[in-house]
């Protein structure tokens, strides 16, 4: 097969990066995928053609006006593949592929990962909720939607999307040979971008009210706008001694830090499916997350990881003390989220499922 990645971002690092990153790089050993995005620097995945468009950023930065797009079309560059995946929805480069698909034969599957079900706040959700009212009409140009998991697949059959052009992928996770170090004092972690979606200002305040003793929090990742309001929240909750905020870190260094890690938390309310999850409960670090979106169908309450029922800093924090005081709950959770998740989720798996759905969209056209 010949396959076309579409992709914009990349070079954040971000989960969209984590799944083309090593789907790509276990589709290659037996076909050929080119990449079209709009980075100017290099990239450290390997792909058989990367085709690099200048952009033209508006107020919108998701939505990157490529100018270049109208002469890969005019030179019939979309008919040499066999199959088109692009990996998000409400971005100018799915627009023109949708709206030019009479101009080549090649079909289209489009991985939303969120992007069409969620919202963010005004006034970009008045953007985007007028933007799907036009694009969800040409639905029927799209091969395939592929989405992370069953509560997503709800979301976006809710947006007008049939069933029957919905396929559930679930994204996997890298298993890292990690030991777990003793340290004199527990860690609690959250990696991640520090973006109003993620609810960081949940978790500090989590935090503050927690009763066990001697143990610090460390938030790491990049700035998207949040991290001056944390820092005045931990000075505002009197915890900032106990808080470091380590900003963008290395893949060694996040290793190095889930290595030390006693509880991973993850605080957002809107991630369709939490690769950080998977990964730090790969190595046996207990997981806590709330019962939203698809925390639930990837952590098992009790068994594989903790989820927070009650959606609030007063649920998070009794359960971050529960894990911290429980040592037998701690140590079963560790063990079966180490042993089980990998077989569950893992790349090779992943990569098996999306194959056999490129091979029946492609049959099918």
């Amino acid at each position: 097969m010949k396959i076309l990645f579409v992709v914009t971002g990349l070079t954040t690092k971000t989960g969209t990066y984590e799944v083309v990153s090593n789907i790509s790089k276990i589709l290659l050993e037996k076909h050929e995928v080119s990449l079209l995005t709009d980075t100017e620097y290099d990239l450290d995945i390997a792909f058989t053609k990367i085709i690099k468009l200048k952009i033209k950023t508006f107020k919108f930065p998701q939505y990157r006006f490529m100018p270049d797009l109208k002469k890969l079309l005019h030179r019939k560059e979309f008919d040499q593949y066999d199959l088109i995946h692009i990996f998000e929805y409400p971005i100018y480069i799915t627009d023109y592929l949708t709206l030019k698909k009479y101009s080549f034969n090649t079909p289209i599957i489009i991985s939303l990962h969120g992007t069409l079900h969620q919202f963010n706040k005004f006034p970009f959700n008045l953007f985007k909720k007028f933007h799907n009212f036009i694009m969800i009409k040409f639905h029927k140009r799209i091969n395939l939607f592929l989405v992370s998991s069953l509560s997503e697949k709800r979301g976006v059959m809710n947006n007008g999307i049939p069933e029957n052009k919905i396929k559930i992928l679930s994204p996997a996770m890298n298993v890292y040979p990690i030991e777990i170090k003793n340290s004199p004092r527990r860690k609690i972690v959250y990696i991640g971008r520090l973006s109003k979606t993620k609810n960081i200002e949940l978790l500090i305040n989590a935090f503050s009210k927690i009763k066990t003793q001697n143990i610090d929090l460390i938030i790491a990742g990049p700035d998207f706008g949040m991290l001056k309001k944390l820092k005045r929240l931990t000075i505002d909750y009197e915890i900032e001694n106990r808080v470091s905020f380590r900003g963008w870190i290395s893949e060694q260094e996040k290793i190095n830090l889930l290595s030390e890690t006693t509880i991973f938390v993850h605080p957002s309310l809107e991630d369709v499916f939490l690769i950080s999850l998977l990964e730090a409960a790969s190595i046996g670090v207990p997981c806590v997350a709330f019962d939203v979106q698809s925390n639930s169908e990837i952590l098992e309450d009790g068994k594989t990881g903790i989820i927070v029922k009650e959606i609030n800093s007063d649920g998070l924090a009794e359960k971050l003390d529960l894990l911290l005081n429980n040592e037998k709950l701690y140590e079963e959770i560790s063990k079966n989220s180490k042993l089980l998740l990998p077989k569950k989720f893992n790349w090779e798996k992943t990569t098996q499922m999306l194959e056999s759905i490129y091979i029946s969209v492609i049959k099918s056209k």
